[in-house]
């Protein structure tokens, strides 16, 4: 079930009943030994949507037999929230809203700048904004950074609190009754995160008699979620399920470019010792040396870097400047273990 991605739906046939009440179903080319409710008999055609692959496989049952199972209220979310995105054409990558650096020169004399810029990029992008929250509430993050968050800056239904309009037309109390507002939804939509997180990974079967788990419960009202917390939370779950993150935006004005970061993940059953693991990978085309692909991987400290260029000659030049590329790594505490450029050989 490795193969088997978040969100898709699929169909399944009851082959037996065991002695315990558990139920032996085939989905997706494999026999898992399955909770299933009371009345399912053999032969019943089953859809399901698989939720989770840690720390058990998990599915939502969606329909039995004839009658139609009813889900969770996060269950039912997730699906909303999944088939939403596909039908909109919802990109899973967050969009730069300005140049990272304002020309250049810029990027070619001071790759400081670009690192910062990427940073507040990932920062502000509203990801992470539970995290900075509570940052913000233990006092390591400022107001003013929270701010920045889409998720303070959506638009709030006016308050029909006199005072309270007074108060938000003061310029110096509209980021804190904007943050106010966020923490209120953020009690309802927080929860209703954790509640899908933990539900997703809930065990209502026996785990020591059944191979997966199944999540079947009385329907609840779904709560109402305006398009843009919604493109939000998709970028959530896709961080929380691939451990990845992708930007699109301009490295200078007219300059696309792509960035994407991910935790690579200790394989199971390894015997070394766990170690931090982060692969960085940037997309562009320059002027001069046309499409080129850079990927850092950094493990502890140690630094693997591979490029990708359109041309040998681009290759060329940038093999070049390997030795500059060398002593910056080493002066900043991270030694180059592997550097490779070649040429791009895909179509």
């Amino acid at each position: 079930m490795t193969q088997i991605a978040i969100g898709k739906e699929l169909h399944a046939t009851v082959d037996a009943m065991l002695d315990d009440g558990t139920y032996l179903v085939k989905v997706a080319d494999t026999t898992a030994r399955m909770a299933l409710p009371v009345g399912t008999r053999v032969g019943d055609q089953l859809s399901m949507v698989f939720v989770s692959r840690e720390p058990r496989p998990t599915f939502l049952l969606m329909q039995q037999g004839s009658t139609t199972a009813s889900l969770s209220t996060t269950a039912r979310l997730i699906d909303h929230l999944l088939q939403s995105a596909e039908q909109d054409g919802a990109p899973d990558v967050i969009p730069g809203r300005t140049p990272l650096v304002s020309a250049p020169a810029v990027a070619a004399t001071d790759p400081k700048t670009v690192a910062t810029s990427l940073f507040r990029a990932l920062a502000s992008s509203g990801v992470f904004y539970e995290s900075h929250l509570h940052d913000w509430i233990s006092g390591s993050r400022s107001l003013a950074d929270l701010a920045q968050e889409p998720q303070v800056q959506l638009p709030r239904q006016a308050s029909s609190n006199p005072a309270h309009r007074t108060s938000e037309q003061n310029p110096a109390n509209i980021d804190l009754t904007r943050l106010a507002a966020g923490m209120r939804e953020l009690g309802s939509g927080a929860q209703a995160l954790l509640d899908l997180m933990r539900e997703a990974q809930s065990q209502p079967g026996n785990p020591a008699t059944t191979d997966v788990d199944v999540i079947s419960r009385a329907p609840e009202e779904l709560p109402t979620i305006d398009q843009e917390s919604g493109r939000l939370i998709n970028l959530q779950l896709n961080a929380l399920e691939h451990h990845q993150v992708r930007w699109q935006g301009e490295l200078w004005p007219g300059q696309p470019m792509e960035w994407e970061v991910s935790e690579d993940k200790q394989k199971e059953g390894s015997a070394t010792p766990e170690q931090s693991s982060w692969t960085s990978t940037v997309r562009f085309e320059l002027p001069h040396l046309g499409e080129i692909s850079a990927t850092v991987r950094l493990t502890d400290s140690r630094v693997h870097v591979q490029i990708n260029a359109a041309s040998e000659d681009a290759a060329e030049s940038l093999r070049q400047h390997s030795g500059s590329l060398a002593d910056a790594l080493e002066a900043a505490g991270a030694p180059l273990d592997m550097f490779l450029v070649k040429r791009n050989e895909s179509p």
